[in-house]
């Protein structure tokens, strides 16, 4: 990686969550590039109104299946595809979907700006944002609950609205994603089924959320959280026996010594994609370091880190060569460990002979059921969802 050590005027300005601007990347990344950044982590959903309303405030976004809003917002700007250098890679794969392509969802759908102007499929030479990582998520729980479950009972979203675990059980508190996993739940409770799980009616976020309260004044919720820190605190302390989780948690717990257990739920997982985007307002040297930095993300070494706490490159080949071939096989095949593996901060995570469960990368992918997604009717989600948390 070139390192860009002539002078900037200021420092590079990154917004991004804390899986993905973990210590051990802001460290890496500024020595490999020569360049002061300034890193700002923000969890909350709060972060769009400050991407929205002051793209001036910063110059790189890891942004999460918000591009529909910041897009039409106008506050990221297109990314030329000739100032990639895995532009052959991403011309390849939306054009084949072929291979890795296959499981990767909706990163595609929006990928392109069109001649319009606006976000779309039909490959171009400009993005609206460079696809960085994926996953699947689900929900974690205790061995506690596994021993209460009755013979043959399989994982269902069904557990995070079940009686038996009531006063035991937390979800996210992003209404994007807690929307999501709330109507998973509720259609695995309720024996019904929605239109379009991702893209709900107001009708029927009206019956998710009334079902939701009637639970919460039995007392069945305990807070929800913000960040996947507070989830992996409440979940060691032993007062929440099942919730909703991120892969880091999930890492952060067993490495903690908690013997956590990843839902691989019948209904299906939440998939997600990660992507970079720049701020409309960046130019000159400042805009010339951004793509330095998007570009360092796309060398290999930055997704192997985050590969440790469970997430997918959405182009793994450049990251092979910074995995151990015990890593890749435990990540990426779904071998069982070969050895205790550790996790971004080096600390083990993964026992010998632990197999991830879900499998592989390609089964794991596969088992998405719904994507993380703005609904049409997504104010009206914020709102009841606040009223609900609240």
């Amino acid at each position: 990686m070139r390192n860009m050590s002539r002078s900037i005027p200021r420092p590079l300005r990154v917004i991004g969550r804390s899986e993905l601007v973990i210590a051990p990347i802001r460290e890496r990344v500024q020595k490999d590039l020569g360049l002061p950044i300034e890193f700002e982590v923000i969890d909350d959903s709060e972060v769009l109104q400050r991407v929205v309303t002051r793209p001036e405030s910063f110059d790189v976004y890891h942004q999460w299946h918000t591009i529909d809003l910041i897009w039409t917002a106008r506050c990221v700007q297109p990314i030329e595809l000739d100032r990639i250098a895995i532009a052959a890679d991403i011309r390849a794969a939306a054009l084949s979907r072929t291979g890795s392509a296959q499981v990767i969802g909706t990163v595609f759908d929006k990928l392109f700006v069109q001649p319009d102007g606006s976000p779309g499929r039909a490959p171009g030479d400009r993005l609206t944002m460079l696809p960085v990582m994926h996953g699947v998520d689900s929900f974690v729980y205790l061995p506690a609950l596994q021993d209460r479950l009755r013979p043959g009972e399989a994982d269902s979203w069904g557990f995070l609205l079940d009686s038996r675990w009531a006063g035991q059980v937390a979800l996210i508190a992003d209404p994007v994603l807690g929307m999501i996993e709330a109507a998973l739940a509720a259609e695995a409770t309720l024996g019904t089924s929605f239109d379009d799980i991702g893209n709900l009616s107001i009708e029927e976020v009206d019956a998710i959320i009334d079902l939701l309260v009637h639970k919460k004044k039995t007392g069945h919720f305990r807070p929800p959280w913000s960040q996947f820190d507070d989830a992996v605190r409440v979940m060691q302390r032993g007062d929440v026996i099942a919730q909703s989780m991120f892969s880091p948690g999930a890492a952060r717990l067993r490495a903690l010594g908690v013997p956590a257990i990843v839902s691989t739920p019948q209904e299906g997982c939440r998939g997600w994609h990660a992507d970079l985007c720049i701020s409309a307002a960046a130019s000159g040297e400042m805009l010339d370091a951004a793509y330095a930095y998007l570009n360092w993300w796309q060398g290999g070494w930055a997704a192997a880190c985050v590969a440790r706490q469970g997430y997918y490159a959405t182009f793994p080949g450049a990251i092979r060569d910074h995995l151990a071939p015990e890593e890749w096989d435990y990540w990426y095949d779904g071998q069982p460990a070969a050895r205790p593996l550790t996790d971004p901060h080096g600390v083990i995570s993964i026992p010998e002979g632990h197999r991830r469960e879900g499998g592989s990368h390609r089964e794991r992918m596969s088992s998405a059921r719904v994507w993380n997604s703005f609904m049409d009717e997504h104010a009206h989600v914020a709102r009841r969802w606040r009223a609900f948390i609240g």
